[in-house]
């Protein structure tokens, strides 16, 4: 596991400096998440204006497929580090991730299945090259998903750099599917049960905000929480990065 290399300072500037109520929590993360460059990222124009041919297709949705595994691997750690009263939170998303108890329904076959109706092979997928983008943000986010560093500041707190995280990704999966869902549609694929999670991450971003509210009662919460949550919005422009290469953008 990487270690996270951070001080005091880093940390606390242009920080919220103490506790804040619920719901401003909730609205802080929301706005730092679309005024951050990844939020208006080139890949999510070129998705709507572009219909993938075959190729672009296979490699998109298998660099897709392999930060999205990530993460629900990453999503099961994060919750053995929660507090009790916390661990709620994820296990709906993972749950949902997985099927709701029948493997059969878990969301990697249903963007194996969009593949096969362009063309694209599970083979092919899992053989497809990774883009240094994606290489690069599947990298980095462990460390926020499950930070562990005995050289870490006293007031960090891991499971509230871990909701940060996980905001993070929530927030911005309703905006990677809304413009994938608008790519498909050139296909008349857009209504795929895989684009239910136009309306999933929308119940998971409620879930992940909740979680990052959790820890809004403490300054050193707010504190690791937007330490997390600014740290995979930066790497998600990594990850948009080689998405849109490996969509021939």
């Amino acid at each position: 596991m990487v270690e996270i290399q951070t001080d005091a300072a880093r940390l606390k500037a242009g920080r919220t400096p103490t506790s804040v109520p619920q719901e401003k929590m909730a609205a802080i993360a929301r706005e730092i998440a679309a005024e951050h460059p990844c939020a208006k990222h080139p890949l999510f124009d070129y998705l709507d204006k572009t219909r993938l041919n075959r190729e672009q297709a296979l490699r998109f949705l298998a660099n897709y497929d392999a930060h999205a595994s990530l993460l629900r691997r990453l999503l099961l750690k994060a919750a053995t580090i929660m507090p009790e009263e916390a661990v709620g939170y994820i296990l709906e998303n993972v749950r949902n991730e997985y099927g709701n108890g029948n493997p059969d329904h878990r969301h990697q076959l249903q963007l194996h299945d969009l593949a096969l109706r362009v063309g694209v092979t599970p083979e092919e997928l899992a053989n497809a090259q990774l883009e240094t983008g994606v290489q690069k943000y599947m990298n980095e986010v462990p460390q926020y998903y499950f930070p562990q560093s005995s050289a870490m500041d006293a007031f960090q707190i891991y499971p509230a750099i871990s909701a940060g995280a996980i905001t993070a990704t929530e927030i911005m999966a309703i905006e990677e599917f809304r413009h994938m869902q608008n790519s498909f549609a050139f296909h008349k694929l857009d209504q795929h049960i895989w684009f239910d999670h136009v309306t999933v991450e929308v119940e998971h971003s409620q879930d992940s905000v909740a979680l990052a509210v959790f820890f809004a009662d403490t300054e050193d919460g707010v504190e690791s929480v937007l330490y997390g949550l600014e740290a995979v919005l930066d790497a998600n422009v990594h990850l948009y990065d080689g998405l849109l290469k490996a969509a021939g953008g």
